[in-house]
């Protein structure tokens, strides 16, 4: 692999990142006062969940290319 190649941990890093935010948001959102901020933050959480699942499948993806050049 070479230096500038995203990597597993990396990805994994992104994961937890996100997932993370996404806890946050989820808090705010019991807390929100008003429609406006509820669905703003329902805009981020649906962002969010579009890179946790692209993250998750290009983690997926480059374990499989390694699996099988591995052969």
């Amino acid at each position: 692999m070479n230096q500038s190649d995203i990597t597993e941990q990396y990805l994994n890093k992104c994961f937890d990142d996100f997932s993370k935010e996404q806890m946050r948001l989820l808090n705010d959102m019991k807390g929100a006062t008003s429609d406006d901020k509820d669905k703003e933050i329902q805009k981020q959480l649906t962002l969010l969940n579009g890179l946790v699942s692209g993250c998750l499948r290009l983690r997926n993806l480059k374990k499989q290319l390694i699996a099988k050049s591995n052969l």
